[in-house]
């Protein structure tokens, strides 16, 4: 396989962000596909919950039983993660938990194309890009590197907006919602990647920076950078 690698604006990045923890697996998805330099796609779904939610995880994320009940569990969704993962690579802000759960539902895909590196194709859900290790590595003056105050530092917050009330179920329109926070993290990314001139900056980079940046204490999903 050629060395050569694309640059991040030429193949899809499907920024997710899930809802949900290790008791009762992913309870909402969302996913805001960034091709181009902009956000093509976004999708969102609710899922049953392999247990009832707790208490405290409904103040995280404001989703109680009936609102899930008689829905398809995450587990049916198979065939539409390892098409995302077959299309492009994977992004999250704090993406170990998207990974945690990701990987306790199934804990890898089918062959699927590497797009970095040597090999042609993997079987595995990664190598993943992470817009808060991003943010800390590409603009550590911000400071602070919660997905909030990154948009609000980044003076992203009327897009985002914009981009909620376009394809956000209405009572989702908020940190904490799965594609809220997807978009969220999509429009950093796009930001990020704009600066200092880093628009043709090649996948690969984002990929090792992800890696190689100081990682984000791992607390509840409540606080993971939000």
């Amino acid at each position: 396989m050629s060395n050569a690698c694309p640059i991040w604006s030429e193949i899809p990045i499907h920024v997710i962000d899930f809802e949900g923890s290790a008791a009762t697996g992913v309870v909402e998805f969302g996913v805001a596909t960034l091709y181009g330099g902009e956000i093509v796609t976004a999708s969102t779904r609710l899922h049953a919950s392999r247990q009832p939610v707790p208490p405290i995880d409904t103040q995280c994320h404001g989703l109680v039983a009936k609102d899930l009940k008689g829905l398809p569990p995450f587990e049916s969704e198979w065939d539409h993660w390892v098409s995302l993962r077959r299309t492009g690579l994977l992004a999250a802000h704090n993406a170990s938990v998207e990974t945690g759960l990701l990987r306790a539902t199934w804990s890898r895909p089918s062959a699927v194309p590497a797009f970095v590196g040597e090999a042609a194709s993997i079987a595995e859900w990664g190598p993943w890009i992470d817009t808060c290790r991003l943010a800390r590595a590409w603009a550590p003056s911000l400071g602070e590197f919660r997905l909030s105050s990154l948009i609000s530092s980044l003076r992203l917050g009327p897009k985002l907006e914009v981009l909620a009330a376009q394809h956000c179920p209405p009572a989702r329109r908020r940190y904490h919602c799965a594609l809220y926070d997807a978009l969220a993290a999509a429009l950093v990314l796009r930001a990020l990647c704009g600066q200092d001139g880093r628009s043709a900056a090649p996948l690969h980079q984002l990929v090792r920076d992800s890696m190689s940046a100081p990682a984000a204490d791992d607390l509840m999903q409540g606080e993971l950078g939000l």
